[in-house]
């Protein structure tokens, strides 16, 4: 599990500026090892050239007792990045969410299509993973029983999750329209257009 962790000891890098009343811009740092919280000043003071930037380097372990540190972290980049820290500070690494995206994919596709549809819901990556192509194609190829040349041509079209949920009736329907497009697509452009007119 260890290997999954970034080679720089990176856990958690975010920057953003202080709410109003502040001008203040902000970055915290968690590594496998530290905390790091630097402040940049903005000012419209006269003195504004002796307010240089400060950083402050603490262990890892220490920010889960720093009250201070995490009202800080709270304010200025909310709860969840706080509490998302706080159990960094525990030992409470996310190795799932540092798993190579193709690891992750082979695994989505064993699941059920509700238990994809719940997951796509969780946060972002997963909403990434769950909406790839190469998942959908992976998921139409498990529940089809064959998938010909003229599928894969037209899934590049429409995409494998349109494709997956589009019923039997309407998929062959594209599919010759498609098919006609691909011999003589003068004549399939007439065709649709007629049809579509009708």
């Amino acid at each position: 599990m260890a290997s999954l962790l970034p080679k720089d000891g990176v856990l958690l890098d975010i920057t953003g500026q202080a709410p109003s009343p502040s001008k203040d811009f902000h970055q915290f740092v968690v590594t496998t090892k530290h905390t790091i919280w630097r402040t940049w000043r903005i000012t419209l003071r006269n003195d504004a050239k002796r307010l240089n930037p400060s950083e402050s380097t603490d262990p890892l372990e220490d920010f889960q007792y720093d009250d201070r540190l995490q009202f800080e972290v709270g304010r200025v980049f909310g709860a969840r990045v706080k509490d998302y820290a706080v159990m960094l500070s525990q030992g409470l690494v996310d190795y799932i969410m540092r798993m190579p995206k193709p690891l992750l994919l082979y695994m989505c596709s064993f699941l059920d299509l509700e238990d994809v549809s719940r997951l796509s819901g969780t946060c972002k990556l997963f909403y990434e993973i769950c909406n790839a192509e190469a998942l959908w194609e992976q998921i139409y190829e498990r529940h089809c029983d064959t998938v010909t040349e003229e599928m894969k041509s037209l899934a590049e079209e429409l995409g494998w999750k349109q494709m997956f949920f589009t019923n039997k009736l309407q998929l062959q329907v594209k599919l010759r329209r498609h098919q006609q497009r691909i011999t003589s697509p003068d004549s399939g452009t007439r065709a649709f257009l007629t049809e579509d007119e009708k």
